[in-house]
Formats: structure tokens, C-alpha cells, sequence
């Protein structure tokens, strides 16, 4: 794990020893600075430049976590902002947009201590600039990893569970549910017969994309209020026309399920970014972050893969986000077939660009020459028209 540094306010200050205590029994090599002083917290945060994480209590006489969290959004962008508290209720609240990042229950345990460590450590290794960083992390609208996602991901890593226990999670949020239901018997992924309960859509689906789904529809649903539904839907629609497409031109490619399926979950959560970009934009005082960072689709995926990497989401899935807008995006041959493939199919889809002439830059430029083919053997229509 690459080293971090966080600083710790609490007016707790037994509480903030046996928080030290814990870290550092788990990675020794972390630096923590504790205060219990709000004025000695900002001195610290304005004179440290590598800080990592910011950690603050709640409930605090001098001021409370979330007022310091936001003004820590505005003042020093860069750290990820982590809430401890031992209000459950507020830790739900929690999960509607807001300036936290991720929020740390009281007693705190080491299972959600070392997986918010291990995420930022992940997301440091990302190729992000510190601009961009600190761009993104000037975002006032940012939920915490969903807790139907948080479920999920515990029981697949388990290994002691079958697709009964994994649609009985589902289940919990009948509005995500009824959406799996109706995805799980469209067209974009080409199944035959309708499938009439969440169990049989869990195993349509497979746990991949079933994962990718439940995160997009509780980005979706999560900022409902910021952004009307039709738009939802449309961008819904579009970013499964568009994960279909990449699934299908990859079972062409001869990729094998598993990878279909993590192109479509890429290809799909790409869109995360561009929801939380829209509330943002269509906020009635947008931050002044916002006009620092472009509307377009290569930024979004940036703000899908630092979201995601903080909910936990595979590194590989983030480094194929922030890369497939470019045909040299990544300098990692495992992952360059992966990356040529959501290029070219942003390419056609979005950018308009026609297949035959698509075809002669990717031949120019030493991609793949199966995939050249298929850019001018491709079904386009099925998904442009």
C-alpha cells in the first residue's frame, strides 16, 4: 500500500488515541496527525501539503464534522473527507449527496477502517494530476458507497452464498429491483423468453453486471432530486445502448464472457460520472469547480473511476474508465485490447465518426488488425439508428 497521511479532529481525546492505535496496528507506516483543536486542525491542514485523508467526529462542541468536511471541500480539496460518527441515522443520511466521502460508524471496526485506507491508497496510484484531484474532490455532491453495494460485496466475497441470497438484497430496494426486472428482459443483452422474478434476473445478469447496474441505479436514484427523471432515463438508455454495443463488438472479437461482461460494466458505469456531473451543472449555485472541469464525456470518466475506486471498484475497472477515450491511454498490454474496443465504439456512437474512416486510423495506429476489420463489418445501425 503506498504510504498515506491523515489528520484526525476529534474532541475525544482518548477516543482519537485508540483510533491511532487501531490504524497503525493495521498499516504501520501510515502518518497520523491527531487534534482535538478545531484552530490547531486548520493550521495543520494549511501548512501539511501531503495530507491524504481527513478524518473528523461529528459531534463536536466547537463545530460539527460536517460544516469542517465542507469547508475542508473548499479550502483544501485534495484529501478525501471521512466522517466519524456514532449517529446511525446520520450515517444513512449519508448516503444522499453531500460533501463526505465516507463515513466511519462508531465503535469503529477494522474491516471499514482498512477498506477506506486500502481505497485511497488505490486511488493515489490512479493517474490523476493533482489539479484533477483536487477538482474533483472540490465536488459538493458525492454519496457514500451505497449500502446495498456495501451488502452485496461482502456476501460475494464470502463465497458462502447462492443467487437466492444475492435477490433477497436486491429485493430490499423494490425501485432498484423493479429496474434490474425490466433491464434483465430488454434487448440489450439479447436474452430469450422474459425472465418474472428478481431471482431469475439475478441469474441472467451474472454477479458482474448485476453489480455495475446496482451501482448506476443507485447513483441514478441517489440524485433524483437534483435531476429530472426523463433525463435519468434517457442517460439510462443511452448507457446501455452503449454497453450492449460493446459487449456484442467484443463476443465478435472472440473475448471470452468474463470479459464481455467487464467491458459492459465499464462501458456502463462510465456514465456514472457524467450523472453526478449533471447535478452539479444543473445546481442553482454551482461550485466554481464546475467550470473547471468540462461537460464532456472524457471527464466524466474521470469522475466515474475516482468515485468508484472510493466505493471499493476493482482498479482495473478504474484505469479502463480513464483510459478509453484515447487509443494510447493505457501502457498496460493487458488492458490496450480492452481500452481499443470502448475507443472505437465511443468513437461511432458518440462522435459520429464513420466506420470506414475509424477503421484506416486504428489501422494507422497499430491497433489490433481483427478489431479493424470488425469497425466495417459491425452492425452499427442496431445501435446508432
Amino acid at each position: 500500500m503506498k504510504s498515506l497521511a491523515v489528520i484526525i479532529l476529534d474532541d475525544d481525546a482518548f477516543l482519537l488515541k485508540a483510533l491511532q492505535r487501531t490504524i497503525h496496528q493495521i498499516f504501520s507506516d501510515v502518518e497520523i496527525i491527531t487534534t482535538t483543536d478545531i484552530n490547531e486542525f486548520w493550521q495543520l491542514l494549511n501548512t501539511k501539503q501531503d495530507v491524504d485523508i481527513v478524518l473528523s467526529d461529528y459531534l463536536m462542541p466547537q463545530m460539527n464534522g460536517l460544516d469542517v468536511l465542507e469547508q475542508c471541500s473548499s479550502q483544501t480539496p485534495y484529501p478525501v473527507r471521512a466522517l466519524l460518527t456514532g449517529d446511525m441515522t446520520l450515517s444513512t443520511t449519508m448516503q444522499q449527496p453531500n460533501v463526505v466521502h465516507a463515513c466511519l460508524a462508531k465503535p469503529f471496526n477494522e474491516a471499514d477502517i482498512t477498506a477506506l485506507f486500502n481505497n485511497v491508497a488505490a486511488l493515489k496510484s490512479l493517474p490523476f494530476t493533482f489539479d484533477m484531484r483536487e477538482q474533483l474532490g472540490a465536488m459538493t455532491r458525492f454519496s457514500v458507497c451505497p449500502i446495498i453495494l456495501k451488502e452485496l460485496r461482502d456476501l460475494l466475497q464470502s463465497n458462502e452464498f447462492d443467487l437466492h441470497d444475492i435477490a433477497n438484497i436486491v429485493s430490499q430496494k423494490p425501485i432498484i429491483a423493479a429496474k434490474l426486472l425490466q433491464f434483465a428482459n430488454s434487448a440489450y443483452l439479447g436474452f430469450v423468453g422474459p425472465a418474472s422474478s428478481i431471482d431469475e434476473a439475478v441469474s441472467r445478469l451474472g454477479t458482474t453486471i448485476l453489480m455495475a447496474m446496482i451501482t448506476f441505479l443507485s447513483v441514478i436514484k441517489n440524485f433524483e432530486s437534483f435531476i429530472a427523471a426523463d433525463v435519468h432515463e434517457k442517460h439510462l438508455n443511452i448507457a446501455a445502448n452503449y454497453a450492449s454495443c460493446v459487449k456484442c463488438f467484443a463476443k465478435l472479437a472472440g473475448f471470452n464472457l468474463h470479459d464481455q461482461e467487464l467491458l459492459f460494466s465499464v462501458a456502463l458505469l462510465s456514465f456514472v460520472g457524467k450523472i453526478i456531473l449533471l447535478s452539479q451543472v444543473e445546481s442553482d449555485a454551482p461550485g466554481e469547480h464546475v467550470q473547471t472541469v468540462s461537460n464532456g464525456y472524457v471527464s466524466a470518466n474521470f469522475i466515474s473511476a475516482y468515485v468508484l475506486k472510493l466505493w471499493g471498484y476493482d482498479t482495473k475497472i478504474c484505469n479502463l474508465l480513464m483510459s478509453c477515450h484515447d487509443l494510447n491511454g493505457t501502457d498496460d498490454n493487458d488492458l490496450t485490447p480492452f481500452t481499443h474496443i470502448l475507443y472505437i465504439v465511443r468513437q461511432v456512437i458518440f462522435d459520429k465518426q464513420p466506420p470506414m474512416q475509424l477503421r484506416a486510423y486504428c489501422e494507422s495506429t497499430g491497433v489490433d488488425s481483427l478489431l479493424c476489420h470488425l469497425i466495417s463489418e459491425f452492425d452499427w445501425n442496431s445501435y446508432t439508428s
